[in-house]
């Protein structure tokens, strides 16, 4: 279903992340100029003015959210958009995932495991 590539799953991020590999990117400054390249740099290839694309009034609203904290975090992750909009229309939509649960060795049940780093 992607028509840029045949194994692809018409995700951007999937796309990131495979240049990321691939070009050795994976620096802390180098991972969200990727992100970049399939959004914001993608849309100037597209040849969208910056009228049509970003997030501020009187744009047409044509966005997606990703439910991540940061480009790396996006990218990492692989998340699911949580919204899809196109000129103020939700196109898509996927509710918000759900936490997995791991028994770790030595602790007793399961634990919630979200994949982010506690920062505390």
């Amino acid at each position: 279903m992607d028509p840029w590539n045949a194994l692809g799953t018409g995700n951007p991020l999937q796309t990131a992340l495979l240049g990321i590999y691939a070009a050795q990117l994976t620096g802390a400054d180098e991972i969200p100029v990727a992100f970049e390249m399939v959004t914001e740099r993608a849309a100037r290839v597209l040849g969208l003015s910056p009228s049509e694309y970003g997030v501020r009034e009187g744009a047409p609203a044509s966005f997606v959210l990703l439910p991540a904290e940061s480009p790396a975090e996006a990218v990492r992750l692989q998340v699911r958009p949580r919204y899809v909009v196109s000129r103020g229309t939700v196109l898509a939509e996927n509710p918000a995932a759900p936490a997995r649960l791991l028994a770790w060795p030595g602790e007793r049940g399961p634990s919630e495991v979200d994949f982010r780093p506690d920062l505390r």
